[in-house]
């Protein structure tokens, strides 16, 4: 297991980059909270010649960790140092969860009032916990998931789960994806492997994790933590100017979303909070 550094901006390719942040992996303040966060299983001494660095292309200004975990190390990070039952009894234990999904249930049912039926797909749905609400308010929901363990517990749920994304072209009307695009080495992979799956006029929504003040937060006395700039699993930080670069490249349509999203008096502090935290687009296929 290894890290590999990035000397290309993962959306538009530029190699001029100014750094923002950078600490050793022996540095207390992050072996820690790795050893903490992943209650021990994170094999710490492996990354001690490893740099935590956060730099911001020049060109796009997309914030990204120069250092990622190679594909071996990705997978038991996100197999095994991850615990898949402890996952899911967070995901079973935010009860507020269904107000943010009804939210956006209600934005696609109003998009797309005129269809008498709606056929979506849920990207790296996790436990699908977002599919089969949309399934209980009528949509008809796919689910594309890499995790066996997830992928088990969704088919135990009735959930259909998709194996092959190059199987289903023009197929949905939405594709929906849940704080994923900031996983993933490549992001020109997500729309390459979603276009051809949208039927035109379809949108995709994304949810991510915001940019939203973060670079203040450098200036001062930054620790690594659970937030937009993860070690190790958030290695690209969006915001709008690198999305709008990203989806240039690509027939289609950024749409502001945030304003679309209003606080409910009953979840107010929660839908608040997820305002701030998390960024939300829709981009529509031409």
């Amino acid at each position: 297991m290894k890290l590999i550094e990035r000397n290309n901006c993962p959306v538009c390719s530029n190699t001029h980059f100014k750094m923002l942040f950078s600490l050793s992996y022996k540095d207390e303040k992050i072996s820690k909270f790795l050893s903490d966060y992943y209650k021990g299983k994170m094999p710490i001494k492996l990354l001690e010649n490893f740099e935590y660095q956060l730099v911001e292309c020049n060109e796009c200004k997309l914030i990204f960790q120069k250092y990622i975990p190679n594909d071996e190390f990705s997978n038991e990070l996100y197999d095994k140092i991850i615990s898949a039952e402890d996952s899911l009894k967070k995901k079973i234990d935010k009860k507020d969860l269904n107000s943010k999904y009804d939210n956006e249930i209600d934005l696609i049912k109003k998009i797309f009032k005129k269809k008498n039926s709606i056929k979506g797909l849920e990207f790296g749905a996790g436990w699908g916990f977002w599919a089969s609400r949309a399934i209980e308010r009528g949509l008809d929901v796919d689910a594309f998931e890499l995790s066996d363990k997830r992928v088990k517990y969704m088919r135990d749920k009735g959930i259909t789960v998709v194996e092959d994304m190059k199987k289903n072209q023009n197929e949905y009307d939405f594709i929906y994806s849940d704080q994923t695009i900031e996983h993933i080495t490549n992001p020109h992979q997500i729309f390459e492997s979603f276009l051809p799956n949208l039927k035109n006029g379809g949108f995709i929504m994304l949810n991510y994790p915001s940019s939203f003040n973060f670079k203040k937060e450098l200036i001062k006395d930054y620790s690594p933590k659970k937030d937009a700039a993860h070690p190790l699993e958030h290695i690209n930080l969006f915001n709008r100017s690198s999305l709008n670069y990203l989806i240039s490249k690509y027939n289609l349509e950024l749409i502001n979303l945030k304003c679309q999203f209003n606080p409910t008096l009953k979840n107010l502090l929660k839908d608040i909070k997820n305002f701030i935290y998390f960024d939300n687009i829709l981009i529509k296929k031409k």
